[in-house]
C-alpha cells in the first residue's frame, strides 16, 4: 500500500526561471519516501521544463490547456481533473506571480483538497494594470477568503504585496549550494573552454521581461565598456523582449555581449563570472541572487529589490538613477583572489534546501487529515460566472 502524501504543485512553465528552479530544487530534495510531488502544466500547448526527469521519477504531470487559448475548457478541465484523482491529494499549490489567477484552489476546495495554498513568488506587475485586472483581483481577494488554507511567500515583500492583511508564512527560496561553491579549477577550465581569458565577465541571469530590466543593463554597458574594453557581458535567458534587447545592443553597437539563451549549467557559468548584476524593478525574492552568491560572486542588485536577499557581504543595493555607481562598483571586482567559497554562509542564512526542506515536509505531513471527495454543490449562475473569471 502507498502511503506517500501527495501534493500538486502548479507553477512550472516551459521557461527555466526561478520558479522553476524553486520547485525543481523541492522536488529533487523531498523525501520520497514520504512525500510525492505531482505537477500540473495549465498550459498544456507547451511541455514544461523538466519534464522528462519529472516523470522518470516517478511523478505525473496532469496537463490542462491555457486559460488564454480556450477558458471555457480549460475550466472544465480543472474540474474533471479534480473530479477523478482530487481524493488523491492532501495539498494543493499555487505558485503566483499575481492575484489574476487562484481558480484551481476555488475548485479544489469542493473536491476535499484540505491543504490549499497560495505561494506569492513576486512583489509587483509587469506593467500597467487594467480596469478588468482591477476587479480581477477585487474578486480573487473575495475567492481568496473562500478558497485558501496557507498563504506562503518568499519573502516579507513578496507576502506584503499580495497578502496585506493576511498572516504569512515565508519560505526561503532555498538551493542546493554545493553545485555552487567556487573551484579555481571549474573556473579555469569553464573560462578556457568558453573563450573567456583574459575577459573580465559580467554576469546577468534572467528572462527578458520588463521586470529584469535588461534595457537598463544594456545601456550601462555600453558605458561601462567604454572603460573597461576587456569585458564581456554574459546574458542568460529567454523571453518575449530579447529580440528588442537585441536590436538596442545593435544600435549601440555593443559587440561585447554573449547570448546563452536558457541554459541548465547556471552554477558552471557561475564559475566563469567576475560579478554578478540584476537591475530589477522588482523581485518578490530572486533566487538567482542566492545562486549568485552561493558561487562568491559580488553581486550589484537594484535597491527595489528587497534587501532580504542580501544573505551575505556580497550583496550591494545600488538605485538605478545612479549608473555611474553601478560602473564605479562593477569595476572594483577584477581581483577573484578574494573569492571564497560561500557553504557557511548560505547555509546560516537559512537558504541551504537541505536544511529548508524538512520545514517544507513537516507543513506537509502535519495532522491535517486529507477530506474525503464529495461533490461539489450545485452552482448558482453567479457563482459560474465568477469561477470562470477567476
Amino acid at each position: 500500500m502507498n502511503n506517500k502524501v501527495k501534493i500538486l504543485q502548479i507553477g512550472m512553465t516551459r521557461n527555466i526561471g526561478g520558479l522553476e528552479t524553486y520547485l525543481m530544487q523541492q522536488f529533487d530534495n523531498i523525501d520520497k519516501n514520504k512525500l510525492q510531488y505531482d505537477f500540473v502544466n495549465i498550459t498544456s500547448e507547451y511541455d514544461i521544463v523538466f519534464r522528462d526527469k519529472i516523470v522518470k521519477k516517478g511523478s505525473r504531470i496532469y496537463n490542462i490547456l491555457s486559460r488564454h487559448k480556450n477558458p471555457i475548457r480549460h475550466y472544465w478541465q480543472w474540474i474533471k481533473l479534480l473530479s477523478n484523482v482530487g481524493k488523491q491529494y492532501k495539498g494543493i499549490i499555487l505558485n503566483s506571480n499575481s492575484l489574476t489567477y487562484i481558480y484551481p484552489l476555488f475548485i479544489a476546495k469542493f473536491f476535499g483538497i484540505s491543504i490549499r495554498v497560495l505561494h506569492s513568488h513576486n512583489a509587483g506587475f509587469e506593467g500597467k494594470v487594467s480596469l478588468f485586472r482591477k476587479s480581477l483581483i477585487y474578486l480573487n481577494r473575495i475567492l481568496m477568503d473562500y478558497s485558501v488554507t496557507d498563504y506562503f511567500a518568499c519573502s516579507d515583500k513578496a507576502g506584503q504585496w499580495m497578502f496585506p492583511s493576511k498572516d504569512y508564512r515565508v519560505i526561503h527560496n532555498a538551493i542546493d549550494p554545493e553545485p555552487y561553491c567556487f573551484d579555481s579549477k571549474r573556473r579555469n577550465k569553464i573560462r578556457m573552454e568558453n573563450g573567456l581569458v583574459g575577459k573580465f565577465v559580467v554576469g546577468h541571469v534572467g528572462r527578458f521581461t520588463y521586470q529584469k530590466n535588461q534595457e537598463f543593463l544594456i545601456r550601462l554597458w555600453q558605458k561601462f565598456s567604454e572603460i573597461y574594453p576587456a569585458s564581456l557581458l554574459l546574458l542568460v535567458g529567454s523571453g518575449e523582449k530579447e529580440a528588442e534587447i537585441k536590436r538596442l545592443a545593435q544600435t549601440l553597437k555593443l559587440n561585447n555581449i554573449l547570448y546563452l539563451g536558457q541554459r541548465e549549467d547556471v552554477p558552471e557559468l557561475m564559475q566563469a563570472m567576475d560579478c554578478f548584476v540584476l537591475p530589477s524593478h522588482f523581485e518578490g525574492l530572486c533566487l538567482v541572487g542566492i545562486e549568485a552568491q552561493a558561487a562568491g560572486l559580488p553581486c550589484f542588485f537594484a535597491d527595489k529589490i528587497t534587501r532580504e536577499v542580501g544573505i551575505t557581504r556580497l550583496a550591494n543595493f545600488i538605485s538605478l538613477n545612479e549608473p555611474d555607481k553601478w560602473i564605479s562598483a562593477m569595476g572594483e571586482c577584477k581581483d577573484t583572489t578574494k573569492r571564497k567559497n560561500m557553504l557557511n554562509e548560505v547555509t546560516t542564512a537559512g537558504y541551504d534546501i537541505n536544511l529548508e526542506i524538512k520545514n517544507m515536509e513537516a507543513i506537509y505531513l502535519k495532522g491535517r487529515k486529507i477530506t474525503q471527495c464529495t461533490p461539489p454543490p450545485r452552482l448558482t449562475y453567479q457563482m459560474r460566472r465568477i469561477m470562470l473569471a477567476a
